[in-house]
């Protein structure tokens, strides 16, 4: 079984909330701020160089990613902004560094999913199909990277 490199970026762990104040004022000249204060995250995880999150309230809700690359930030948010970032990826970018641990490490999820056997991997599947019928389609797909999270040449730590 081949494992691989799944650490959190260093560019994303040193990421700090001056930064992330600094592109909220170049963005959107500092809304995100109180908008994070009045809003939750909710499934929030870093993978590599990417963020991803549910950022909003009981209303209405968006699923952000940022993505970390080459020291250019990028987002996709499902609230149709056709901006780089949003008040969206902004907010869950100060919820990245203000309540980072909070974040699902999906790289060492992964590491642990690697040490199942056939009969717990296959227990979870069946529980994710039972939950979620329409994803059997994702256990028979060939897995491909995301472009964003090709490594070439490794993670810069």
């Amino acid at each position: 079984m081949k494992t691989f490199n799944d650490d959190i970026y260093s560019e994303l762990k040193e990421l700090d909330f001056e930064q992330v104040k600094a592109f909220d004022a170049q963005v959107t000249d500092g809304e995100a701020l109180p908008y994070y204060d009045s809003i939750q995250v909710s499934r929030a995880a870093v993978f590599r160089n990417k963020l991803s999150g549910r950022v909003g309230n009981y209303f209405e809700s968006y699923d952000v990613d940022v993505t970390l690359q080459d020291k250019e930030l990028m987002s996709n948010c499902s609230c149709g902004h056709s901006r780089k970032l949003c008040v969206h990826g902004i907010s869950l970018l100060y919820a990245w560094v203000n309540d980072g641990d909070d974040f699902v490490d999906v790289g060492n999820k992964l590491r642990e999913i690697e040490k199942m056997t056939k009969d717990e991997l296959l227990k979870v599947v069946l529980n994710i199909v039972r939950i979620n019928p329409n994803l059997i389609e994702l256990f028979l797909m060939k897995n491909t990277e995301d472009w964003d999270e090709l490594d070439i040449d490794g993670p810069d730590k």
